[in-house]
């Protein structure tokens, strides 16, 4: 049976328009605005490519193995799939590009999204033999539930590897496991796929909009006490008073281990890696007051000193400096925010 042009853009629009709409209203909530426009299109862009893998992959399968093809829908689709669509947000959370939950829900659903606009492309004009109101519940549904694992993938891991202070890969078990759970279920006939739709349409809009705003309570409270301390060190480094401070206190007794110019590489790497962070946390602090943000054209000069400092210092002379330093994935994270401005 064919279908006219007008028909398949109906269905088309039906099943993604909102999953789009929808992913660009996370970062409208995200008041610290932790992820420019172009990375959520490149991280769609990624979603897309993953999708492609994956179908030549199942097509594979299909074609080439004994497995009977709803038992590999049924089963071992959803893993591959949530497997292949975790990696890029591991990547993202080992090198430091997203630290916050905020950014880890944002970034986990627009893979999803770009998954799943491929994904229902591909199913069309299946689709559009179940009518145009079912079609865009079963379209909107299966798109809003490859976002949404992934999300939950990125939050999980994401609090995890803060928690734990590490990004071993052992860190995004849990929660690539329970976005495989969810997608199986999601493909199993234990209830109408209708029925599937909603729930996934009204559980995962609302799971995702309660992690955003606690995410937002904790960022705030997390900016002000880091920011507070950020200022408070370097009053006292500005006014001589820091070797008073037990922080000055550690950086004396190092002079028996480091030469008098690596000690003055160590306290001129603090002041300028405060200045930074001070900087990057009051940035984010005006983008939440909706003041604009101009360049500030001295920024990759410091960024060059400070990379010039590390290397005099060394890795021994980094290690030493290293519990004064803020070495968290937020804290390296704020320097890559400020190199990516």
């Amino acid at each position: 049976m064919g279908f006219s042009v007008g028909t398949l853009l109906a269905h088309a629009g039906l099943s993604l328009l909102p999953v789009v709409l929808f992913l660009f209203g996370l970062n409208l909530v995200d008041t610290y605005k932790l992820m420019s426009l172009r990375s959520i299109v490149r991280t769609v862009g990624v979603g897309l490519a993953v999708a492609a893998v994956c179908y030549g992959l199942n097509t594979a399968v299909f074609m080439w193995t004994p497995i009977p093809a709803d038992q590999w829908a049924r089963f071992g689709a959803p893993a591959l799939e949530e497997i292949a669509k975790a990696l890029y947000l591991v990547w993202l959370i080992r090198t430091n590009r997203v630290a916050f939950l905020v950014d880890s829900a944002v970034s986990g659903f627009a893979i999803g999204a770009g998954f799943a606009i491929l994904e229902n492309l591909t199913y069309l004009p299946e689709l559009t033999t179940a009518g145009l109101a079912a079609a865009a519940v079963r379209g909107l549904g299966t798109a809003m539930m490859h976002g949404g694992t992934t999300a939950v993938f990125g939050i999980v891991s994401t609090n995890r590897a803060e928690i734990r202070g590490t990004d071993r890969l052992s860190v995004f078990l849990p929660g690539l496991l329970i976005a495989i759970v969810i997608h199986t279920l999601y493909n199993q006939p234990l209830l109408p796929r209708e029925v599937s739709a909603g729930l996934v349409l009204v559980a995962l809009p609302a799971v995702l909009s309660l992690v955003i705003w606690q995410s937002e309570k904790a960022l705030k409270e997390w900016l002000g006490t880091k920011l507070d301390k950020d200022i408070d060190l370097l009053n006292m480094i500005a006014t001589g008073t820091f070797s008073e401070s037990h922080a000055g206190s550690y950086l004396r007794s190092l002079d028996n281990t480091f030469a008098p110019v690596i000690l003055g590489d160590m306290l001129c790497y603090l002041q300028m890696s405060l200045e930074l962070s001070a900087r990057a946390k009051g940035d984010m602090l005006r983008r939440e007051m909706g003041f604009p943000l101009s360049p500030d054209p001295e920024l990759p000069g410091q960024l060059k000193e400070l990379a010039y400092l590390e290397g005099q210092m060394g890795r021994a002379g980094m290690l030493a400096l290293s519990p004064l330093l803020g070495t968290s994935h937020r804290d390296i994270w704020e320097l890559k925010h400020l190199t990516a401005e």
